[in-house]
């Protein structure tokens, strides 16, 4: 099945396609992307590589640690991707980047062990202290 959808950063110079059917959207509480983000969490959509695109790549690229790399736009500093060193065969984009997040089910919750004490476990959703499955 095709779940076709587009995203873009904050101006729109950077853009993307994505397959969405069979992805993993899930909450990351871990202290990177509380700072990457400046917010409690970071929403990520995770699918098979193939099922995405670039349009337009931009080409600011974070790298804090050996773990992933960072995509965000140079131009208006949007955060767009999480690409793990050992996670190369998938493909992770920060959720609120999409245009249409409708359907869209927070499924899980990693590094919880950070998760901001106001911020209770969203219902339903595996609650993972580190990395998770």
């Amino acid at each position: 099945m095709v779940d076709l959808r587009t995203g873009s950063c904050l101006c729109g110079a950077a853009k993307y396609e994505i397959n969405i059917d069979g992805h993993k959207t899930g909450n990351c509480h871990c202290t990177d992307c509380q700072k990457n983000s400046g917010a409690a969490f970071m929403p990520f959509t995770s699918v098979d590589a193939g099922q995405f695109r670039w349009v337009n790549k931009p080409m600011g690229i974070a790298k804090t640690s050996d773990n992933a790399i960072r995509r965000f736009c140079e131009k208006c500093g949007t955060p767009i991707t999480w690409e793990g060193k050992e996670y190369q065969d998938r493909m992770s984009v920060s959720t609120g980047t999409l245009n249409d997040v409708n359907d869209i089910e927070i499924t899980y919750e990693i590094y919880t062990r950070s998760r901001w004490p106001n911020m209770p476990p969203i219902s339903g959703a595996r609650q993972y202290e580190g990395e998770g499955t």
